[in-house]
């Protein structure tokens, strides 16, 4: 069962608009056809891939409270299937069965990273894209990763070779939310268990300002690292 304070930091995510909307920007191009979302938590995304017009959405997740909100908020959406799985056995993924993954701070809870992607890798159609968003900067992993149940955090060549490693062709690879670098280091510093509600709040404040300007800017650092890639 997923703890409380799982919840909490779900549902705080999904009350940080302005992020979420940011983060689904990064992939709102390639998000059209049949979809699958892995890791869908609570629906945060979810939502935004259906307001995005996709003709069918699989969401897969492995938590049963987070399984439990989902069917009780999609129940009604002929276009949307709750699954309980995950990676790498996901049998409902299938084989060439989807347009485009989307794949959000999932990767890094997985032991065995490449069988993931592969799993992945398979169902996509010939042109499917998968989307990832990734915590970035090995040198920023401390309490909140562990409290969090995170593995690893990716440079860009690890996340690169994993990629490449599913046959996938990269697309897209770069950093993302320089932003939040500042909050998480001191948040690890001091020994936090989450991020909390002032620090979101504060961080959902700043976004306005620091979104064009990371845009424009293109740090060469990141609090993640967001990844494209298609199958050939």
């Amino acid at each position: 069962m997923v703890e409380q304070q799982e919840l909490w930091d779900l549902q705080s995510l999904a009350r940080a608009t302005r992020l979420a909307d940011w983060m689904f920007e990064q992939f709102a191009s390639d998000a059209h056809g049949a979809v699958a979302e892995v890791g869908a938590g609570i629906g945060t995304f979810s939502e935004r891939l259906l307001a995005n017009g996709v003709e069918s959405l699989l969401l897969v997740e492995p938590e049963p409270a987070c399984v439990e909100v989902l069917r009780e908020r999609f129940d009604s959406d002929d276009r949307v299937t709750v699954v309980r799985e995950e990676l790498p056995e996901a049998p409902s993924l299938g084989k060439a069965s989807f347009d485009f993954v989307l794949c959000q701070n999932v990767l890094e809870h997985i032991p065995d990273e490449t069988a993931a992607i592969a799993a992945i890798g398979e169902a996509l159609r010939p042109g499917g894209r998968l989307g990832l968003l990734v915590p970035a900067g090995p040198r920023l992993f401390g309490p909140l990763d562990r409290v969090y149940g995170h593995e690893r955090r990716y440079t860009r060549e690890m996340l690169r070779r994993v990629v490449e490693k599913a046959d996938l062709r990269l697309l897209e690879l770069h950093p993302f939310n320089t932003l939040g670098i500042p909050g998480w280091w001191v948040k690890n510093r001091l020994g936090s268990s989450s991020l909390g509600t002032r620090s979101l709040a504060a961080y959902e404040a700043l976004v306005p300002l620091w979104r064009p300007l990371e845009r424009r800017l293109c740090p060469p650092w990141g609090l993640s690292l967001v990844a494209r890639a298609e199958r050939p």
